[in-house]
């Protein structure tokens, strides 16, 4: 993250430190308040973009590495997917998820049933009745037309490919490993587009001219000692 912090403009503000020598010294510091985003529009263009899925323990640098051949520009990775808190955005190693997961919960929680789900349904015709992975009651059933009559979910028959119930149960364990390996697909920008990217975001870094500006990459706040 250090080639990210050093492309954020300078703030000067009034010292609070107790060696300071007057009441005039001020302290210069990175304005981490300064904030820039991907816009919005920009991950509806997927041209812009490469999908990636993060293999293993690959962390922000090793994936920068791997697509710009640069570990410096993992925050480029961060903002392509909006990524603020990397220990909750991003996927969790698997020592770490289970330290996370004996830390959250029991043995006897994470194999308790988290909810129940739709498991994939079709019938003879490999008509697609009912996808996979809605959250559902256990008991859940739905009637679909098939072979001229109405039938029921709940009641597999020689008209469908259904061998189990329509409905599965989901652990805890399942659940927090499936939101972990999630996490894993991610947007990449592409590589030529880096240059385009680093000029734009060093544009909207730079300050406009205020009451506060001294240049384009500083910025003097009021001292409220002064009067």
């Amino acid at each position: 993250m250090s080639n990210y912090f050093r492309r954020l403009p300078n703030l000067d503000y009034p010292s609070l430190l107790k060696t300071r020598k007057s009441n005039l010294d001020f302290v210069q510091t990175k304005n981490l308040f300064r904030r820039a985003k991907v816009r919005e529009d920009l991950f509806a263009d997927f041209m812009q973009f490469d999908k990636y899925k993060i293999v293993g323990d690959e962390r922000p640098d090793n994936v920068a590495s791997t697509v710009y051949g640069n570990d410096g520009y993992d925050w480029v990775i961060l903002m392509a997917n909006n990524i603020i808190d990397v220990y909750n955005e991003w996927p969790l190693t698997q020592i770490q998820l289970s330290q996370y997961l004996d830390n959250k919960y029991t043995p006897q929680e994470l194999v308790s049933i988290h909810h129940h789900e739709t498991r994939e349904f079709r019938d003879r015709d490999n008509q697609l009745i009912l996808p996979a992975g809605l959250v559902v009651d256990e008991n859940w059933s739905m009637e679909y037309f098939s072979g001229g009559q109405v039938r029921s979910t709940d009641t597999p028959s020689s008209t469908s490919n259904m061998s189990e119930k329509p409905v599965r149960s989901v652990t805890f364990l399942e659940f927090e490993t499936r939101l972990n390996e999630s996490k894993r697909n991610i947007n990449v920008l592409k590589p030529d587009l880096l240059g385009l990217f680093l000029k734009d975001f060093d544009r909207i870094m730079k300050y406009d001219k205020s009451s506060q500006y001294v240049n384009r990459k500083l910025k003097k706040t009021e001292n409220p000692r002064i009067k």
